[in-house]
């Protein structure tokens, strides 16, 4: 049976439920862990989870090891999205990491646009409008208004626009590599094996490797959660979205994600 756009839609919902708490238990951990540690250890599990759907992918021929070894490549400049989303949490507060990255789904619907040439109806773009206008009046200007959010300096603004073009770049990415027949699961495990591994050798050139024996039990649970729940399952959930139903959706719903970032 042919799936519809309210499948899709109520498979994303699902998603983004179980994935909101992202930002706020990235703080959490963040007192006891610095953003290369932290990074590490969050892709690291994320790409052991993927292994075995790597082999298997393999043994199928979904994947050869010279795609593997390009998407590795096309990962590298793209690692910045997880080192400066968790640099702006820490050094700010996942609220204001948040509001700043409203601006994401903007710049994405542009890139995409150009890129994948998704059909923009007038009722999507309203759609999007609305979401962008409900999203900044509701959440972002009553936050704004608060000293302890305006007090960080221009350096997370300009960090965050970097963030939103590695965002859509990869998004677009996982969603053409999907379309050649990878497994999404494939797919982000690879990208982020490499982000693991950078932010790895950061976390030995800056000598705080030793911060993982500060590890607690709740900290390794919140790992575990940010890498297999708010990494491979949402990420592959919303790429299927997108793939599935367009840019201008897609978008719309990442509005949704982010308010309900905020709020919590």
């Amino acid at each position: 049976m042919k799936k519809t756009k309210n499948f899709w839609l109520g498979v994303l919902l699902v998603g983004i439920i179980i994935s909101v708490p992202e930002g706020t238990l990235i703080r959490v951990v963040g007192d006891s862990l610095s953003v290369s540690v932290m990074t590490t250890l969050r892709y690291a599990v994320a790409a052991v989870f993927a292994i075995p759907f790597v082999v298997i992918a393999l043994k199928k021929r979904q994947v050869t090891v010279k795609r593997l070894l390009f998407m590795m490549l096309l990962a590298i400049p793209l690692a910045l999205d997880p080192l400066i989303s968790q640099y702006v949490i820490e050094t700010t507060n996942a609220s204001f990491q948040a509001i700043l990255s409203l601006s994401t789904p903007i710049v994405f619907v542009i890139i995409s646009t150009i890129i994948t040439k998704d059909r923009i109806s007038r009722n999507k773009i309203l759609g999007f409008l609305f979401a962008v206008l409900g999203g900044m009046v509701m959440v972002a200007l009553p936050n704004l208004g608060k000293g302890s959010v305006t007090n960080f300096g221009s350096l997370p603004v300009i960090l965050m626009f970097i963030q939103a073009v590695c965002i859509s770049f990869e998004i677009i990415i996982w969603r053409k590599e999907n379309e050649r027949g990878t497994p999404l699961v494939v797919i982000l495990g690879t990208f982020y094996f490499v982000w693991a591994l950078i932010a790895a050798i950061m976390a030995l050139l800056f000598g705080e490797t030793g911060q993982i024996q500060r590890l607690t039990m709740i900290n390794l649970l919140i790992v575990v959660y940010l890498g297999v729940v708010a990494s491979i399952i949402y990420n592959a959930i919303f790429t299927d979205f997108y793939g599935h139903v367009g840019t201008t959706s897609a978008a719309t719903m990442k509005y949704l994600k982010k308010s309900l970032t905020i709020i919590m």
